[in-house]
């Protein structure tokens, strides 16, 4: 396994001081925080269960990335951003029900969309990362 480095993860060693620099951290926070802004605005007593799943999926995708970056090894954090990357395709899928039942905007879905595939993104090129760490090492082995 890959070993940490000062208390971190292998991943973010060189790249990052804490969490709070990490930009796919930074960007599922604020996508968080968005979603839940969103979800409150329309939020109507009888559509209270999908405001709150909605609020859910997108803190637990943000928590996902927070509890990689405190894992110590590289497949402890994979399995961690892949939790994540399940979290946005439920967080994704809860917003366009949301949409087709008419309880969000098209434009508020639109943009909520195109954030959670920002953090996909991001999260994809840990996940290439930590994958190459591990082949690299697996290599090294033999």
């Amino acid at each position: 396994m890959v070993a940490a480095i000062g208390g971190l993860g292998p991943i973010f060693a060189a790249m990052a001081g804490s969490i709070r620099d990490l930009k796919v951290w930074q960007e599922a926070v604020s996508l968080a925080a968005e979603t839940v802004r969103s979800a409150r605005q329309g939020a109507r007593r009888e559509t209270k269960v999908v405001s709150d799943q909605i609020m859910l999926c997108a803190l637990a995708a943000a928590g996902a990335i927070a509890d990689g970056y405190g894992r110590y090894t590289a497949p402890e954090q994979r399995q961690m951003y892949r939790a994540a990357k399940r979290e946005l395709l439920k967080l994704e899928t809860q917003l366009a029900i949301a949409r087709q039942a008419d309880l969000l905007s098209a434009p508020i879905h639109s943009d909520l969309s195109s954030r959670i595939q920002g953090v996909n993104r991001l999260l994809g090129g840990y996940l290439v990362y930590l994958e190459r760490q591990l082949t690299s090492e697996a290599n090294g082995k033999q």
